[in-house]
Formats: structure tokens, sequence, C-alpha cells
């Protein structure tokens, strides 16, 4: 008797951790959605101080700043894409731009256009352009912050009631 309770106890956290981790996991388009906003917004600010100021090259201004996950991945595509046929119009059309399951159509969408602005031009059509997308930018970082905060904790806190459901069901 007591030792089948005891097993059942250990399932029963075992499950409840378990559907709690995918309700984490469910959560992380999320989590990557807030932080890759949070890190473009952050590059418009200092990219518009640098059309301001030191107008260095863009392979030279993007690595003087560390980004993190897929936003820097992105960073690192396009950079790439840039000065391989000398025709960076052509490569951004290719699609440099990885498919982000976490980015909807229309998000999607403006990144790519944003990218496709990011060196073009003289200083002032950029400075204008990239201060034009300050709003844009910055509803996106906010809609994103929002939504993971909402959706996060659901989806925890649902992952973890059925666990608690299942566990009941067992015992």
């Amino acid at each position: 008797g007591e030792k089948c309770g005891m097993i059942k106890f250990i399932l029963g956290v075992a499950i409840v951790c378990f559907t709690s981790f995918c309700g984490y996991l469910l959560a992380k388009k999320y989590r990557q959605r807030k932080s890759f906003f949070v890190q473009m917004n952050e590059f418009n600010e200092r990219f518009l101080s640098e059309i301001a100021y030191y107008r260095r090259p863009i392979k030279e201004f993007s690595e003087k700043y560390e980004y993190k996950g897929e936003f820097d991945e992105l960073l690192s595509s396009f950079v790439g894409s840039l000065g391989k046929s000398g025709d960076a119009e052509g490569q951004a059309e290719k699609g440099f731009l990885p498919e982000y399951s976490f980015l909807t159509k229309d998000e999607a969408g403006f990144v790519r256009d944003y990218f496709l602005m990011v060196g073009k031009g003289d200083s002032a059509s950029q400075s204008a352009y990239f201060t034009s997308v300050k709003g844009t930018l910055g509803e996106y970082k906010r809609k994103a912050a929002e939504e993971c905060a909402k959706y996060g904790d659901l989806y925890l806190k649902l992952g973890f009631l059925c666990g608690l459901m299942i566990l009941v069901i067992i015992i």
C-alpha cells in the first residue's frame, strides 16, 4: 500500500513537471518575438545615431554591439549577404531573411522592408525612414512584450493544471 502510494506520488510529480514544461515550450514563440523586437528596437536607435554621427560601414557598425538569438542570426545573414554580388537588393529579395515562425506575415514583411532600407540612399533619407519606423517598431515591441507576459503565464498555468487533472484521474 505505502510503496504503491509513493510510486503514484512520484509519477504524479513527474507528470505535473512534464506538462508544465510543455506549457513553457508552447510559450517559446512569444518569448522569441519579444526578444526579437526588443533587439530590433535597440538596433534602430543605434542605427539612427550611427547615421547622424559616425557613418561607419554597416559591417563594422553591426559588429560593434552584441545581439542575441534570432535577431543576431538575421543581422549576421543580412551583413553576410551584402557585398557578395555587389547587389544588395538582389540578395535581400532572394531572401536572406530566415523564415521565423514566431513572426506574423505583417511583421515579417516589415522586417524585410526594414532591412532593404539599411544602407540605402543618403543619410537624410535614411534618417527620415528609420525615424518614421520608430513608432511601428515600438508598437511591435510593446505588443510582443504584452503577449509574452499574457500567454507565457497562461501556457505555464495550463500545463500545470493539465498535469494536476491527470494526477487526479490517476489517483
